[in-house]
């Protein structure tokens, strides 16, 4: 069997309004060839998507529906940390469990953004951490993600809301 190649980044879709609807069914078809045993096209349907994530945070569709683009974003790093954990690639899954942290800390650090996108960043935040938690907790240390849950979003951004604390 041959590896199927990984796709180049040019693939990714530019035209936003459509962008969920094709991230959401390369995600589906990606994590059925992962359930069904079929992971080099799970990995390149994963990277497919991971690509048309990151074109819906840089493009106009994140200040509309800022919960939904990095919803997207944080599901396909975790979608291909497990698939990398699965074909026994640690450093590759740590990776793509602390990306989506520091992106999200990232956005909270540039204070030119709207605040629905810093509040959703928030929100997802708290599931990124989850997640590098709940790694700690199954695998053990890992420095790269204790360095990602004490890194901080950067001052521009100012305080925490509130309702976070």
């Amino acid at each position: 069997m041959h590896p199927i190649p990984i796709p180049s980044r040019a693939e990714a879709p530019v035209d936003a309004a459509r962008g969920l609807e094709h991230w959401e069914r390369l995600t589906r078809a990606a994590l059925e060839a992962h359930r069904h045993g079929r992971l080099e096209i799970a990995l390149a349907g994963h990277v497919r998507a991971l690509w048309t994530a990151e074109a819906l945070v840089d493009g106009a569709l994140l200040a509309m529906r800022p919960d939904d683009c990095l919803a997207a974003l944080v599901v396909s790093h975790h979608n291909l940390s497990e698939l990398y954990h699965c074909r026994g690639q640690v450093a590759q899954a740590v990776d793509h469990l602390c990306l989506p942290h520091r992106l999200l800390l990232r956005l909270l650090g540039e204070g030119a953004r709207p605040h629905g996108v810093r509040q959703a960043a928030w929100r997802h935040l708290r599931e990124t951490r989850a997640h590098l938690l709940g790694w700690l907790r199954a695998q053990g240390e890992e420095p790269a993600i204790e360095a990602a849950l004490h890194a901080t979003p950067a001052p521009a951004f100012g305080h925490r809301p509130a309702h976070l604390h």
